[in-house]
């Protein structure tokens, strides 16, 4: 028997606030907007990029909490789930279909991938500063 499997995962930037909406029957869904961006060489030397923009249906609470939470528009994030088209008709009654990435309840991975900030202020226990050249790197006997 031959199993499928519907996965895509983005590790990009937000490109605003997350946002929460709360359905008529109880539920809710937080919407983000994630840029990916690549960079390459073109053949005469200039550096090139290209960014795409993917939107995130989180369905599954616990995430749509710590998304709503701890993201801000410019967060690092990666997030794992389910490819799905969606089809609507918009205000001027034109049928659209957008590609979403979902998490669904139970499903689905999202990673915050910056440091925290109260991270940054903090100081060594010892006292002394990392930056001025102090590496733990050099007492390894190897």
């Amino acid at each position: 028997m031959t199993s499928c499997i519907n996965k895509t995962a983005l590790l990009g930037f937000l490109g605003e606030d997350p946002k929460r909406a709360e359905f008529q029957n109880g539920g809710s869904v937080v919407n983000l907007r994630i840029a990916t961006t690549e960079h390459w060489k073109a053949a005469n030397g200039d550096r090139k990029s290209a960014t795409e923009w993917h939107s995130v249906a989180v369905h599954n609470e616990g995430l749509g909490k710590v998304a709503m939470q701890f993201l801000r528009k410019g967060s690092a994030v990666y997030v794992e789930g389910q490819l799905r088209y969606r089809r609507y008709t918009d205000r001027n009654q034109v049928e659209r279909t957008i590609a979403e990435i979902v998490l669904a309840p139970g499903r689905g991975e999202l990673k915050l991938m910056d440091r925290r900030q109260d991270d940054a202020s903090r100081q060594e226990p010892s006292g002394r500063d990392r930056a001025a050249g102090d590496d733990l790197d050099d007492q390894v006997p190897f």
